[in-house]
C-alpha cells in the first residue's frame, strides 16, 4: 500500500503558492490584450448611434465611421432600425462576414465564457431587427463573428462585447472585440479588467489565509 506524500503547509509554501498563482493570472491577461501575437484585440470604445446609417466599423484596422466611404473595407455596421439595434454586414466578398447565430437566417446568440467561434459555427447577415433580439435588452453581450480579412484574403474569427441599454438596446456601445489573424478558431476569455480583478481577489485571499497561518503557528509556540 502506497503512503501518500505531504507537504508541511508553512508560510514560505503558501507564498511561493501565492505568487505562482499571481503570475499565471497575469500572464493570462497579457495573453489576451498582446496585439503582436495571434490573438489581436482593440479596446477603444464605439457608440452606436440610433439612425438608419448607424455606425461602419473595420475590425482589422479599428477604423470606424458613420459612412462607408469613411471606412475603407468595413465588416460590421450596427443600426437602428425603427429603434431597435440590428446588425448588418458588409457582403463582399460573399459570405465572408456575419455574426455567430442558430441558424443562417437567425437570430444572432449573445454567446458565453468558454464559446469557441471557428470555420464549423453557424454564421448569419441577416439585418432584421428581430434577430438581434438577443442584443436588445439592457446588459453586456457577446457577439461572434467572421470576417474577412483585407490583408491576408482570408476569413479571421472573433468576438466583439456590447453593453446596451434597455431601450431596444440603446443606448449601444461597443467596448472592444477581439479575433484570431491567421484564420484559426477563438475562445471568448474574460475581459482584461476581469481577469485582472480575478488576480487581485485570488491574493487578497491567500493574504487572509497566509495571516491565519502565521497566527495558528504562534498559538502553537506559546
Amino acid at each position: 500500500m502506497r503512503t501518500p506524500v505531504t507537504t508541511p503547509l508553512t508560510t514560505s509554501t503558501v507564498a511561493a503558492r501565492l505568487g505562482l498563482c499571481a503570475a499565471a493570472l497575469a500572464g493570462t491577461a497579457a495573453t489576451t490584450t498582446d496585439a503582436n501575437a495571434t490573438v489581436v484585440s482593440f479596446n477603444t470604445p464605439i457608440s452606436v448611434p440610433n439612425t438608419f446609417a448607424g455606425v461602419y466599423i473595420n475590425f482589422l484596422t479599428g477604423a470606424s465611421g458613420i459612412t462607408t466611404g469613411a471606412v475603407p473595407g468595413w465588416d460590421f455596421g450596427p443600426w437602428g432600425s425603427s429603434g431597435a439595434l440590428s446588425l448588418f454586414w458588409n457582403g463582399s466578398p460573399a459570405n465572408s462576414n456575419g455574426g455567430v447565430a442558430a441558424t443562417t437566417s437567425g437570430p444572432y446568440l449573445d454567446l458565453g465564457i468558454g464559446s469557441v467561434i471557428s470555420s464549423a459555427s453557424t454564421f448569419s447577415a441577416s439585418a432584421q431587427s428581430a434577430q438581434a433580439a438577443a442584443f436588445q435588452t439592457a446588459g453586456n453581450h457577446i457577439l461572434g463573428f467572421r470576417f474577412f480579412n483585407e490583408n491576408t484574403s482570408a476569413i479571421n474569427y472573433g468576438y466583439l462585447t456590447i453593453t446596451t441599454g434597455s431601450s431596444s438596446g440603446f443606448p449601444a456601445t461597443i467596448t472592444g472585440w477581439s479575433f484570431e489573424n491567421s484564420g484559426g478558431q477563438i475562445t471568448v476569455v474574460p475581459e482584461p479588467t476581469t481577469t485582472a480583478l480575478m488576480s487581485l481577489g485570488a491574493l487578497a485571499l491567500g493574504a487572509l489565509n497566509l495571516r491565519r497561518l502565521r497566527r495558528e503557528q504562534r498559538k502553537q509556540v506559546h
